[in-house]
């Protein structure tokens, strides 16, 4: 098989506050998948379960649009604008890498460099990916997402930070109607969009398929592909099927290790954040005998070891890298003039607390703890507890970097419906009618109803005034999807929850 790659040579050890990274990214042009047998860590990767009408346009999965009319299964669609089109497609508008259908980013046309339409000048392919896009761009109608573009992500969790995990996945494009060359989109794997291409693929064409190798910096990650429409009048968009997550036990062993495909000494992602450690690898024909690392203050500290495994950086700044070779005819230097970034770590965040809603900060992401241990999903700026215990928040800038707030917060109080509580909510699997019943609670005064879905999403709340002993509700849920949702009762000292199965 074709392999191209773009292999990152600089290699990271981390310290509690890990950002993450990207360690390199492969393209193959063919159909089939890398690795098999893997234990995929998404779900509904290949987008078969869905309730729209392929091959339709008017069936789109973007809330935001006018044609919105179907959903995929534990994919969000996010962006977009009343005009997205986005839409499955069988394999009469396409290749189907994987099952029956795809998922087909419609957004019309966008621009890709500049305000002149039609101009891809800026673009960069550098082995799989792209570069050379100025800030602001690519820049959708506003009618279909501006800069934002069109999103499909779901996240997943438990991840276990610091392990490396394997994002693969096909890329291809509509062929018809003309659109013979190849589009831009982006992948997002939490640590920023990588822009990449993808080839028209009318039905047998031959694809594209992505490996991302990267490092967990959170146990609960977003994965995320964006389209911003046509690049060029005659440029294809994005079609994205067989989406997998798995660890890099499970990679195929006809790949090989990142680090052995380098070709030279070089690296493009050398920014690390504060408090950080960093090492290089040089698999070239180099020959490396020393290196020598610039610290604050331009004092450098030479090491005879290949690959210095505790060369930190406490202070931010640029610093150059200075590697001494040795060949067949002699010593060589070769200096890398302000070659790693070291960025601040972010300030402590702040939490405050309302009843029992904590709410970080502002910051560019969030990671709730409870206990110390990350809660999947709680990754909004303000989370509402569930249960006692000793909560914090891990916040991250945008430049990846992260910390922790420097004070915990304590909750006790919270009961959990049980049996003998008091509060009773049946029928539980439901189809769709759920009943909540006070029958001996010692609850009094007003109470506020929610309902969430299984990441955290409010679909339901109602304020009760007066409640008692004798409260019953009944909450109509027919309108919501089958799955997992959580329904949570809160009084000015009480707090009670449970889990209920809503099925069709």
């Amino acid at each position: 098989m074709k392999t191209l790659f773009l292999a990152l040579v600089i290699a990271f050890s981390f310290y509690k506050y890990s950002c993450g990274q990207i360690i390199c990214i492969l393209c193959y042009d063919q159909n089939d998948s890398i690795s098999t047998g893997v234990n995929n860590l998404l779900v509904n990767g290949s987008f078969e379960s869905n309730t729209c009408n392929p091959n339709y346009f008017g069936s789109s999965f973007c809330p935001n649009s006018i044609f919105y009319s179907c959903d995929i299964s534990s994919w969000t669609c996010t962006g977009g604008g009343i005009d997205t089109y986005s839409c499955m497609f069988t394999n009469f508008f396409s290749t189907i890498a994987d099952g029956l259908q795809a998922a087909y980013f419609g957004s019309n046309y966008c621009l890709a460099c500049s305000s002149t339409p039609d101009d891809t000048s800026c673009l960069i392919n550098v082995d799989c990916t792209v570069s050379g896009v100025p800030a602001g761009y690519p820049l959708a109608g506003p009618t279909y997402g501006g800069a934002t573009g069109l999103s499909l992500e779901q996240t997943v969790t438990g991840l276990i930070v610091g392990n490396t995990y394997v994002l693969e996945f096909w890329a291809g494009g509509e062929n018809y109607g003309g659109y013979p060359h190849k589009g831009l989109f982006a992948v997002d794997v939490g640590f920023g969009d990588t822009l990449l291409r993808c080839s028209p693929t009318s039905a047998g064409a031959i694809g594209s398929v992505y490996i991302i190798e990267f490092i967990a910096a959170y146990s609960s990650q977003t994965i995320k592909f964006t389209n911003w429409g046509h690049i060029c009048n005659d440029c294809t968009e994005l079609i994205l099927d067989n989406v997998r997550l798995y660890t890099l036990a499970e990679l195929s062993p006809d790949v090989t290790a990142c680090a052995a495909q380098t070709s030279s000494f070089a690296a493009s992602d050398s920014v690390v954040c504060e408090k950080f450690c960093t090492s290089f690898f040089d698999s070239s024909n180099n020959n490396p005998t020393s290196w020598e690392w610039q610290f604050p203050g331009g004092n450098p500290s030479s090491s005879t070891d290949q690959n210095p495994a505790s060369i930190c950086y406490a202070t931010p700044g640029t610093y150059d890298v200075t590697l001494i070779t040795t060949n067949a005819n002699g010593s060589d230097t070769l200096t890398l003039p302000d070659y790693i970034t070291v960025n601040p770590t972010p300030p402590f965040p702040a939490i405050t607390q309302v009843g029992y809603t904590l709410t970080s900060s502002p910051a560019s992401s969030y990671q709730w703890q409870l206990n110390a241990a990350d809660i999947p999903g709680a990754t909004n700026q303000s989370y509402t507890v569930l249960q006692s215990g000793t909560y914090t928040v891990v916040i991250g800038d945008s430049n990846g970097c992260v910390n922790s707030a420097s004070k915990d917060v304590l909750i006790t109080g919270i009961d959990v419906v049980n049996g003998d509580a008091g509060i009773t909510i049946y029928p539980n699997p439901s189809s769709g009618s759920i009943t909540i019943e006070f029958s001996g609670a010692t609850v009094t005064g007003d109470a506020s109803i929610e309902v969430r879905n299984a990441i955290g999403q409010q679909v339901y709340s109602i304020e009760e005034k007066n409640v008692n002993r004798k409260f019953k509700k009944e909450i109509d849920l027919n309108k919501f999807s089958t799955g997992v949702y959580i329904i949570k009762l809160k009084t000015s000292d009480k707090f009670f929850q449970q889990k209920i199965l809503i099925t069709k």
